[in-house]
């Protein structure tokens, strides 16, 4: 069962002082604390956050999950949003109006929110999760919003394109139009130049988690190496292990990479991950059904659309505090 955000409205007003461990009203940090103003409007920020149950009740930090090219159920209603809770881990997702399609500067508004959001609500640190270009949204979020580091335990990702990828450079050059978060994916983009050209924030964890045969995020392992974070292939566990850029969203060796951040302080270690995973294939609670197939059909159908309606002819401008 899940609650939709706007029950915690009322929180937010503390969530800028937030402290580890405790949520209480204090005087509101400056600009210069909390970075650039969020320029969606706020009810649009609460519909795009849902949450479990248990958010408030915490006893482990929640993890938030951010999508790329689809909505959080398509991406992760199978998968990690059966399996955490499951487990006891506070789930809170986020789901974009435009489908992750849009400008990753805006994405990211919604990111900074669902962390203070999240972080007053639980009384606890946030875990950043995400696949492709969700972690992308969530890592700009964490630059330029000085006050979000503090609120963050761990960062967690799943096939993302920390120095682009090939395929979306070639793409949008030679169709000469694109969505904006494709141009912003594409290897040498200005998006990714800002993000490469600033050190990561101090204090979360940061853990990569890729595979060697993803057939969209390439070159690998270039691509989805994020300097400062262990960076874990797939196949560093299992060699050869037949994971592609989707299958790693179900993927057990994944999911236990995934177990082994959470359950320890720091990163994920590549040696304590068992090689008795390699004769596993699915993670716990992975829902096969026919609710899932239709979030695949859906998840297919939209993508011609977003490149009818939404392509530009470049990339979007750098917010003027990223430039």
């Amino acid at each position: 069962m899940k609650i939709r955000t706007p029950i915690l409205a009322s929180i937010v007003a503390i969530v800028c002082t937030y402290a580890p461990g405790a949520a209480s009203a204090q005087p509101v940090l400056s600009m210069a604390d909390t970075g650039p103003e969020l320029t969606v409007p706020h009810a649009d920020l609460d519909r795009a956050l849902t949450c479990t149950t248990d958010l408030q009740d915490a006893t482990r930090d929640p993890v938030l999950l951010t999508p790329a090219f689809a909505t959080d159920q398509q991406s992760f209603g199978w998968n990690y949003l059966q399996s955490l809770p499951a487990i006891g881990i506070p789930v809170c997702s986020l789901s974009f109006p435009d489908e992750g399609y849009g400008d990753l500067q805006i994405s990211a508004q919604y990111v900074v929110h669902a962390v203070r959001t999240m972080a007053a609500a639980s009384g606890r640190k946030v875990v950043m999760m995400g696949h492709q270009h969700g972690p992308l949204d969530e890592l700009w979020a964490l630059t330029f919003w000085p006050d979000l580091p503090a609120l963050v335990s761990d960062f967690i990702s799943l096939a993302t394109p920390y120095n682009g990828t090939d395929s979306a450079r070639n793409g949008c050059d030679d169709a000469e139009k694109c969505p904006p978060a494709n141009w912003q994916i594409a290897a040498g983009s200005r998006f990714l130049t800002a993000l490469a050209a600033r050190p990561l924030p101090q204090g979360p964890s940061y853990t990569s988690i890729f595979t060697r045969f993803d057939e969209l995020i390439y070159p690998q392992p270039r691509a989805s190496t994020l300097a400062g974070a262990a960076n874990i292939a797939v196949q560093d566990i299992c060699p050869l292990r037949p994971v592609e850029h989707f299958t790693i969203l179900g993927d057990n060796v994944a999911f236990n990479i995934v177990l082994d951040a959470l359950d320890h302080d720091g990163p994920a270690v590549r040696e304590r991950i068992s090689h008795n995973l390699c004769f596993t294939f699915s993670m716990p609670n992975v829902r096969s059904s026919a609710e899932s197939a239709k979030n695949g059909v859906k998840f297919l159908l939209q993508v011609p659309r977003h490149f009818l309606h939404d392509s530009v002819d470049s990339e979007p401008e750098l917010a003027s505090y990223a430039q």
